[in-house]
């Protein structure tokens, strides 16, 4: 009894050495992310902030909407990464923004960090237009806290943050990945996030899978300016709020959705 006893500690203790060396390998790669919106939830907030249907007949056209629209709209997103960089973008070129959501913006953000200049390069789609921003990274106050739970197969430690000083914002990020990054342009944790959830937008990203690979940016295709408008991030939210104001989506879930 003692020798099966002695043989299944040391089956365990080998299991934690392959997995440990394992995390230790991951210092590049690729990450499968899904974005999910509730539209459900989210259509409400939206046409509650817009006034763009009258109070009393917001429960009917809210039933009406959920009878012809899916609740989540869904999408794919892939990010590489190496110690020091990292690329976050949809898995389909081609994506669209949702027909029975309809809103046309920031739905195919393309954003590469380079954590040694401390720098973010973002293309972003925001109706017939498309910027090139160009900034700093985000200065993101997180307060760890002692929480887990596992997402693809990494453990995460969950961390809190307050954007704008009224949206909370929920991350969960695997010391196992040491390179600060994560999806959209959230960063500045002690490992690479796999998980946000923003409850009150209705919006989470969440990693699917992980892939140990040998990548680096010379293998990517980065953001060029291109034909696109070059602006900083308060530019671009100057710039988007006027656009947003004449098609009436003035709206505080629009603006941050365009601000992820």
């Amino acid at each position: 009894m003692k020798r099966i006893y002695l043989a299944l500690l040391l089956i365990i203790a080998a299991q934690g050495t392959v997995r440990a060396q394992y995390a230790a390998f991951v210092n590049s790669g690729r990450i499968t992310f899904e974005r999910n919106v509730n539209t459900f939830a989210a259509m409400q907030i939206f046409l509650k902030e817009t006034k763009q249907v009258p109070e009393d007949q917001l429960s009917s056209t809210m039933q009406q909407y959920r009878s012809r629209a899916p609740q989540f709209w869904a999408d794919s997103f892939e990010l590489y990464f190496d110690k020091t960089h990292t690329l976050y973008q949809p898995q389909n070129p081609d994506i669209d923004f949702s027909k029975t959501f309809a809103i046309p913006v920031a739905y195919k953000n393309q954003v590469y960090s380079n954590f040694e200049t401390k720098e973010v390069q973002t293309i972003k789609q925001a109706f017939e237009k498309s910027f090139f921003i160009k900034d700093s990274l985000k200065n993101i106050k997180w307060k760890l806290t002692d929480e887990t739970r596992e997402i693809a197969g990494y453990q995460c430690h969950r961390a809190n943050a307050l954007f704008f000083d009224s949206i909370y914002v929920v991350a969960f990020y695997t010391d196992e990945i040491l390179t600060k990054g994560g999806p959209e342009s959230f960063n500045g944790l002690p490992g690479m996030i796999l998980g946000i959830a923003i409850p009150h937008q209705h919006i989470t990203i969440f990693a699917k899978t992980v892939t140990g690979t040998d990548t680096a940016p010379d293998k990517w295709k980065l953001p060029v300016q291109g034909k696109n408008t070059l602006v900083n991030n308060k530019e671009f939210n100057t710039t988007t709020a006027k656009m947003l104001k004449q098609f009436g989506l003035t709206s505080p879930w629009v603006q941050f959705f365009m601000d992820l």
